[in-house]
């Protein structure tokens, strides 16, 4: 194992700044890598290029390099017809860094995206990404690397593939580096604090951002990250912001500049620290210089007690949190015939009625006999996932299906749950320590139930014992006081509250299963609100309840209020002052739209056929506002990437529809866009988003793909009398070739519009070239070519 300075690398980072390299891809470009080529296969036929700015950036102080191998995955290296190639490649690229290092500085074996949404975003399957992944990090640590590198991510649920793929086939450590935006969340709406924690419990060691801003635009998120962070914190900000001088992106910070915040940044909790783009050894060379004379910052001794899900997150312990029952199978003769026929949306609908009446987790059961509960875990977490959004909570009595819930949730969750009996502590320690979710502590030891709130005590506190020496924090417990049925033992509930206030005076977070208590008596609702006053009043967390149950969500309110656990009633006169309508059924055509409810849609529109309405009022007056009110929920930031999907698609699938009843009176003609990233330009994920989403919005989409000369841009938007061209480009060279399509299309004559976009592209660049217009992302491409068009 090597050693720095005779520390290892985990070492190094807990007692030192560890410098990071700065951007590696301009260099090539400007040593001869052509727009178009593969990056790799040109740093491996080209190798002392690669050495040079590598040994530059340790003659500037990095005592880290990375290898070029950031697209080296399968699915990258397969747009060059290199995807038997992966493991040659990145073995031989990571044995130049490792040569080039030698013991002067560690190596980080770099990986990346895939370039492709997973499921239900996307086609490729978690596991499948797992494998792509396990293919490269292999290679990279025959290559001889000393640490596993994600870089540049976009997607939680990718990245957490990807540390499942290291930690599966490796001891390496893994350092994990989203990318946000000025906005401060990933392109699927996960937040720092969300992504640091999720990742952590992945088994990140190091988790951080880089890319896409400069440090000002950093500096916040590093805070927010630090403060719930256990492990260290890597920051590798771009040179400022990018701007577009004369066809060439440029970034706005000098050396000094950008060495100007090197100290805010280690002071807000930066262990590791380097550049992304537009930086160079000079940058390096300044973070050197500056961290001299500073003290690194201690990460956080343990989690917040906190689940997350992609988009959200639950704190326990600053208030009362309602746990929704209702996704369990028992009694419940139509979700138990959905589980059996894969009909997941019935789970989706009972999922969104429990958040829309106040649910801030979700319980999952879906415990059948004669069903693969495993398989259908699994289906159910990535439905509600993607659409419910809450976090989960993951209730078996099978310790498998835990786990296979555990590896493919996107986010942490809470486990219902972990008795005290040791065959339980046996089997599920091991699971917790690997997933690091908040768990339900069961105490039901090997003599049973406890009758009495002594004996339950007393499991609680062996069964405390047993975690706390796994590493197993109060702040990611939360004790099950056990509701037993009052008709049957009439001091049952007094035992059991006697066990809330204790945990609560210990220093435990609580939970209990409410209805357990009135079950066999009538009107039980009235018992449940008692009984959930009480146990409120004694310090309760949290309940697994009904929040359909209108009564006992208001009675919450007023008794959480009444103990001082709602600052000045702001929740309870949210709720009595200003009642919300909810919006997760779908009423309305509009409303499925906006909610993504694919399901209802046909059955809407035959019911607005069927009182008269026409495919163009349809269209004008339901369809066309539910979706400017997504993209106004998507420009707020209310809405993220998924739900815009979903919608996109709800839209599709109305479109169709309409389309196919109103044939033989002729839907509307569709308008028609061409759409191609330019010439030079491999990146296309961006341009496939805009194109599914106008597709979806009734536009006929003609698209070419990536890499397209200007000349088959052109001549395709003639043949076709093109109402609009959409051009994309995402590295600064390829966007040059966006103003010869558009001289191009003046010299034609064309009638078509052209929206130019690309993480490259500004507004000012596209007004200079003589664009009609410029889209900022898939959403305001859909409003722009709307806007140009209608």
């Amino acid at each position: 194992m090597k050693r720095i300075d005779g520390l290892t690398f985990l070492e190094y980072i807990q007692q030192k700044f560890l410098i990071l390299d700065g951007a590696t891809g301009t260099y090539m470009q400007n040593n001869g890598m052509s727009p178009g080529v593969c990056p790799e296969l040109f740093a491996l036929n080209n190798p002392q290029v690669l050495r040079d700015i590598q040994k530059q950036y340790i003659k500037a102080g990095s005592r880290a390099i990375y290898t070029f191998t950031m697209g080296g995955n399968k699915l990258k290296l397969g747009d060059f017809s290199l995807s038997d190639q992966v493991q040659r490649i990145n073995e031989e690229l990571a044995a130049i860094s490792a040569n080039v290092a030698g013991n002067d500085a560690f190596v980080g074996g770099d990986i990346s995206t895939t370039g492709s949404f997973l499921a239900p975003l996307g086609d490729l399957e978690f596991e499948q990404a797992v494998d792509i992944y396990k293919e490269q990090i292999k290679a990279l640590v025959r290559g001889g690397v000393d640490f596993i590198v994600l870089e540049t991510m976009i997607d939680i649920q990718e990245t957490r593939a990807a540390i499942i793929a290291a930690k599966e086939v490796c001891d390496l450590p893994v350092v994990v580096s989203m990318t946000f935006d000025e906005r401060g969340v990933t392109l699927t709406g996960t937040g720092p604090e969300t992504a640091a924690i999720t990742l952590i419990c992945a088994g990140a060691d190091v988790v951080g951002l880089n890319c896409s801003t400069g440090p000002a635009q950093m500096l916040p998120l590093v805070k927010r990250m630090k403060a719930v962070s256990t492990v260290p914190l890597i920051v590798k900000p771009n040179a400022g912001m990018p701007k577009n001088v004369d066809g060439k992106t440029l970034f706005d910070l000098s050396c000094d500049e950008f060495a100007a915040y090197v100290k805010p940044l280690c002071e807000a909790g930066a262990n590791l620290i380097g550049g992304c783009c537009g930086t160079d050894p000079c940058f390096i060379q300044s973070v050197f210089e500056q961290i001299q004379s500073l003290t690194p910052v201690s990460s956080q001794k343990s989690l917040p007690s906190v689940l997350t899900s992609s988009a959200k997150q639950t704190e326990f312990g600053n208030r009362f949190r309602v746990i929704g029952e209702r996704i369990n199978p028992t009694g419940k003769p139509k979700l138990k015939e959905a589980l059996r026929t894969d009909d997941y949306d019935e789970v989706l609908d009972m999922a969104l009625d429990q958040k829309d009446n106040g649910a801030h987790v979700l319980d999952v059961n879906v415990g059948l006999p004669d069903i693969d509960e495993k398989s259908a875990m699994k289906n159910v977490i990535e439905k509600l996932s993607a659409q419910a959004k809450l976090p989960l909570c993951i209730d078996s009595s099978h310790a498998e299906v835990i786990e296979t819930a555990l590896r493919h949730y996107p986010g942490r969750a809470l486990v219902n749950s972990v008795s005290t009996k040791k065959t339980s502590m046996d089997i599920m320690i091991p699971i917790v320590k690997r997933y690091q979710p908040m768990v339900i502590l069961l105490p039901i030891g090997d003599n049973g139930i406890p009758k009495t709130a002594k004996g339950r005590i007393e499991e609680v506190e062996k069964g405390y014992a047993r975690l706390k020496e796994a590493g197993i924090g109060k702040e990611s417990i939360l004790v099950d006081g056990l509701v037993m049925t009052v008709s049957s033992d009439e001091k049952a509930a007094i035992e059991t509250l006697k066990v809330v206030k204790w945990c609560s005076d210990n220093g435990f977070f609580t939970v209990l299963g409410i209805s357990n208590g009135s079950f066999g008596l009538p009107e039980r609702t009235y018992l449940n609100s008692a009984y959930l006053t009480l146990a409120i009043e004694r310090g309760l967390t949290a309940a697994i309840m009904n929040p359909d149950d209108k009564l006992m969500m208001d009675i919450y309110h007023a008794a959480e209020a009444l103990v001082d656990r709602d600052a000045n009633f702001e929740r309870y006169l949210k709720r009595f002052a200003h009642i919300e309508t909810p919006q997760g059924e779908a009423k309305s055509l509009g409303d499925a739209i906006v909610t993504g409810k694919k399901n209802f849609i046909t059955a809407l529109i035959d019911a607005e056929i069927e009182n008269g309405k026409t495919d163009e009022e349809i269209i004008n007056n339901m369809l066309i506002p539910a979706l400017k009110k997504v993209g106004d929920l998507f420009e707020k930031r209310i809405y993220f990437l998924p739900q815009l999907i979903y919608s996109a698609e709800a839209a599709h699938v109305a479109f169709d529809y309409l389309e196919k009843h109103f044939s033989s009176t002729g839907t509307q003609k569709k308008k028609k866009v061409v759409m191609a990233t330019v010439k030079g330009d491999i990146h296309d994920i961006g341009k496939n988003l805009v194109s599914m989403l106008l597709r979806n919005h009734g536009y006929q989409v003609i698209d070419l793909g990536k890499d397209v000369p200007a000349q088959k841009i052109i001549d395709t938007a003639a043949e076709e009398d093109a109402d609009a061209i959409g051009l994309s480009a995402l590295i600064t060279t390829t966007a040059e070739e966006m103003a010869v399509v558009i001289t191009m299309a003046q010299e034609r004559r064309l009638r078509a519009k052209i929206i130019v976009g690309g993480a490259v592209v500004t507004e000012d660049y596209a007004g200079r070239i003589g664009a009609d217009a410029y889209a900022p992302d898939a959403a305001g491409a859909v409003k722009t070519v709307s806007k140009l068009l209608e």
